[in-house]
């Protein structure tokens, strides 16, 4: 942080809170929806933000940035929450969010927190099909993104969203954000799978548990594989046959010895 006493400096409460928040965070379950839960509710509190989500990126390399599963809160009511997930499922590639191109060539940084004023001005915003059908629909404006990159081509993201004609972020939220963000690198890296529990298993198999035990979809680990999702699902099956166990959920608290994380919207 830069001193000399301007406008955006952070003053010693602000951080007190965001390093208070970082270590509240490690004394949770490590990959749990309760410490997902915890540090979107607490980023929402420290900057003012409506909605947080907590999301998974792919398409960082090629510039076709797409979102993956996604944990949030804030909704207001049912109908926005079915809103944004009708867009993540299917509407992405008719009406894409003209940020997440600038995002991805500003995030080649293991950690990047930026503005939507640092990647698109005003009318390139509200003059987007995006904002306008999905944003405004869902009462979501600004935001602040802050994503930890987990390969060339993928990255887990924090979106802090204001509500439609709030006030927009300002620099000093930014940094606190980034502050918070370069704290808790370990919310990001996956968990550990004990060597034992991998040694049974082919090579194929031991990347699907991995991408499992890093939150992708299964969509998303044959994308990193390169292999079709239908192989994919029959891996997932095969994991579930060799720990003896009915459920992702299962699986991963059976590898992990923990809470799994999950999706919860």
């Amino acid at each position: 942080m830069q001193g000399g006493g301007r406008s955006d400096d952070l003053g010693f409460e602000q951080l007190r809170r965001a390093l208070r928040l970082a270590n509240e965070l490690r004394d949770l379950p490590r990959g749990s929806e309760l410490q997902k839960q915890r540090a979107v509710a607490g980023l929402c509190e420290m900057v003012g933000a409506r909605i947080g989500l907590w999301v998974g990126l792919r398409g960082l390399a090629s510039g076709r940035v797409m979102l993956g599963e996604a944990f949030g809160v804030g909704w207001e009511n049912a109908g926005q929450r079915e809103g944004f997930l009708h867009y993540v499922g299917s509407a992405q590639r008719r009406s894409e969010d003209p940020s997440l191109p600038r995002f991805a060539q500003v995030s080649a940084a293991p950690v990047a927190t930026v503005m939507r004023r640092q990647l698109l001005q005003d009318s390139e915003w509200y003059g987007s099909e995006h904002v306008q059908e999905f944003r405004r629909a869902g009462n979501v404006d600004d935001f602040i993104y802050t994503a930890f990159r987990t390969g060339p081509d993928t990255a887990l993201t924090i979106a802090l969203h204001r509500s439609w004609g709030d006030r927009p972020y300002t620099e000093r939220e930014r940094r606190l954000v980034d502050v918070f963000h370069e704290e808790c690198g370990f919310l990001h890296r996956p968990p550990e799978i004990p060597a034992a529990l991998l040694a049974g298993l082919s090579p194929r198999l031991r990347e699907t548990l991995r991408g499992l035990a890093r939150g992708l979809s299964e969509k998303e680990i044959a994308a990193e594989l390169r292999i079709s999702p239908h192989t994919v699902h029959d891996y997932v099956k095969a994991l579930h046959r060799h720990f003896g166990v009915q459920s992702r959920g299962e699986l991963l608290a059976t590898c992990l010895g923990q809470s799994p994380s999950g999706t919860a919207l």
